[in-house]
């Protein structure tokens, strides 16, 4: 580069060098003409070819690419879908004692799945969280008990998409980077007359799948949102044009909700009670993760490509076990024949 940062200069030298042992230009000179700078612009112009050639090589590769899409690219081609966020859990007890305005005379209320509570962490920043399960609770005494409640970090979104006879791909993206994939559940309804549904559960294993397999298919696309795609009609079902899919899922704040332990109701329990509802907490909010970031994207996606769905090695253990538990820094495993004593 030339002293003030400016121009490469050894490329220029380069191309003087050259034009100097021509004929056409002996005796020329380079520096005091305007042949000058026509040097610097071809100097300037090969090495930004030359810099742009280099970055396009290395966006080809896994090992190489820093460009989050283009990692996305060469994962897909070995079959690994990244990790997205996932929600942080936490376990709680709920008493709910009714008040002297609430009904007196239920002997057990429901409280539904994806009941909505927001929790608070020491800094006082609330994330929204919602119960995983539908719970039960009999009446004993003047007050209904709930036991070991897990709770779910995320905000219960419901989407609907409308399967018409242009979506030739069968392709839905979801409008939402964070969503946790593990609570993704999608169903299809018959039409907006018939309400008959079916669910779909997602593809793990290609060569189980069938014309009429009820199977699902995602990945993280371009935008970085992800796209669900269902069957073709010969690997997988192809819904019907006019069919209804409906997806559900919890979008979620990922690691930033870990270590909360201060519960409390938005909605009122059992579509009823809101009055006298008293949270107490079992388990901290903990295994909430991020997006597996390009670095672990690397590393992972040729491991399980390897593993090709065994638990045979401990190179094939370690990467099942890695890719299913996220929020595990580290593992050491070891076979029996290495176990000393």
């Amino acid at each position: 580069w030339s002293s003030d940062g400016a121009l490469p200069i050894s490329i220029r030298n380069n191309l003087k060098t050259y034009l100097n042992s021509q004929s056409e230009f002996t005796d020329y000179n380079f520096e005091g003409s305007g042949l000058s700078v026509l040097l610097d612009i071809l100097a300037y112009n090969t090495y930004y070819n030359s810099f742009y050639l280099n970055m396009v090589a290395s966006e080809a590769f896994l090992d190489t690419a820093q460009v989050r899409q283009n990692i996305l690219s060469q994962a897909k081609l070995i079959n690994y879908v990244p990790a997205s966020a996932h929600g942080s859990e936490a376990m709680v007890n709920i008493r709910v004692t009714p008040t002297t305005t609430e009904n007196q005379t239920l002997n057990y209320i429901v409280l539904d799945k994806y009941t909505r509570l927001l929790g608070a962490d020491i800094e006082g920043k609330t994330y929204p969280f919602v119960t995983v399960n539908s719970n039960t609770a009999y009446k004993s005494g003047n007050s209904f008990y709930y036991a070991n409640v897990w709770v779910k970090q995320g905000e219960a979104i419901t989407q609907q998409f409308l399967m018409g006879a242009n979506n030739t791909t069968a392709k839905f993206e979801i409008p939402s980077a964070n969503v946790d994939t593990s609570t993704l559940t999608i169903s299809v309804q018959e039409s907006s007359s018939n309400s008959y549904t079916e669910e779909y559960q997602l593809s793990k294993d290609i060569t189980e799948v069938t014309s009429n397999s009820r199977v699902y298919f995602l990945e993280e696309n371009e935008n970085l949102n992800y796209t669900l795609q269902f069957g073709d009609g010969v690997i997988g079902y192809r819904p019907k044009n006019g069919n209804i899919v409906i997806v559900t899922y919890l979008d979620t704040n990922g690691a930033a909700a870990n270590y909360i332990s201060k519960f409390n109701f938005i909605d009122s329990v059992g579509g009823t009670y809101n009055g006298n509802v008293k949270v107490t907490t079992v388990q901290s909010s903990s295994t909430g993760t991020d997006k597996e970031d390009i670095s672990k994207i690397k590393l992972r996606a040729p491991q399980v490509y390897t593993a090709q769905n065994r638990a045979v090695t401990v190179r094939d253990y370690e990467a099942l076990i890695m890719k299913d538990y996220q929020h595990i820094d580290a593992v050491s495993i070891w076979g029996g024949e290495d176990n000393d004593p």
